[in-house]
């Protein structure tokens, strides 16, 4: 008897090795599958795709998208789709800007549903797009300070003001502006300035060159001034002054890009390793 039950262990034992072997040769025999990471180049733009996972039926992965070009770039992550066997499938993710020579990274997930599990699939990005400036700016009014007003409009987009800081040697302005239309509007904060009674007129004190506002969207802006010339006639807690808007505001077209069809091949090594 104690025979017969130590072959009927070795028996079981030898098919659930057999088994186990089985499903690590299979793609299918494993919770979550890791695939490869994948870059590609183009003349606009770099993108690495990496930690891409399968878990049973949704696919997730990361997107890191880099700006070779001066333009702007943005990614409508809805627009790309995962290609399973054939199967379009849509995507969920969030629209992106990515600035001239930066880089962003955008989260992606797919349901992969019904549709069998693959070694291997392709991701499409159709969703790229390359902003390109107009060349003639947007006139704006100026902005009188001490405001009458707390807000002004251009076209579609409404501009709220507020000054947290108005001191002799120091003024800081910041603007909200919400863009009710459906084009894109590049802001360069740099250009604006202020206009003072000595006739001159001095930009603010920005870091950034450069910011677009997309459709719908609202973003924020912070100026800055520091000490004037010429003493008390620039004082800015006293004199009246103006923000001038000249070459500041321009609109956009988006023209899309090449859309790339990526191979993303299965990691059978990393997925074994991960269990």
């Amino acid at each position: 008897m104690k025979q017969i039950i130590l072959l009927l262990g070795l028996i079981l034992t030898v098919v659930y090795s057999e088994a186990q072997s089985n499903d690590r040769n299979s793609i299918e025999g494993f919770s979550k599958v890791y695939y490869q990471k994948k870059n590609i180049e183009t003349d606009n733009y770099n993108v690495l795709v990496k930690n891409i996972v399968d878990y049973k039926n949704e696919i997730k992965f990361s997107i890191n998208i880099s700006n070779k070009t001066a333009s702007f770039i943005v990614c409508k992550s809805t627009e790309n789709k995962v290609i399973i066997d054939n199967t379009k499938l849509e995507v969920i993710g969030k629209t992106k800007i990515i600035g001239p020579s930066d880089d962003k990274s955008i989260t992606i997930k797919s349901e992969r549903g019904s549709i069998k599990r693959q070694e291997s699939f392709n991701i499409l990005l159709d969703g790229l797009y390359k902003v390109q400036q107009k060349l003639k700016s947007i006139k704006v009014a100026d902005f009188e300070i001490p405001m009458t007003k707390k807000d002004f409009k251009f076209g579609k987009v409404h501009c709220t003001v507020s000054i947290p800081v108005r001191k002799t040697q120091k003024m800081i302005v910041k603007i909200e502006l919400r863009n009710d239309g459906d084009e894109y509007i590049i802001i360069y904060p740099s250009r604006i300035g202020v206009e003072m009674p000595d006739g001159k007129t001095y930009t603010s004190k920005n870091t950034k060159e450069e910011v677009l506002l997309a459709p719908h969207k609202t973003k924020k802006i912070t100026l800055k001034w520091d000490r004037m010339p010429k003493g008390g006639l620039n004082d800015m807690q006293k004199v009246d002054m103006g923000i001038n808007f000249k070459d500041v505001f321009y609109y956009a077209e988006i023209t899309k890009l090449e859309a790339p069809k990526i191979k993303i091949e299965w990691d059978k090594q990393l997925t074994i390793k991960k269990q």
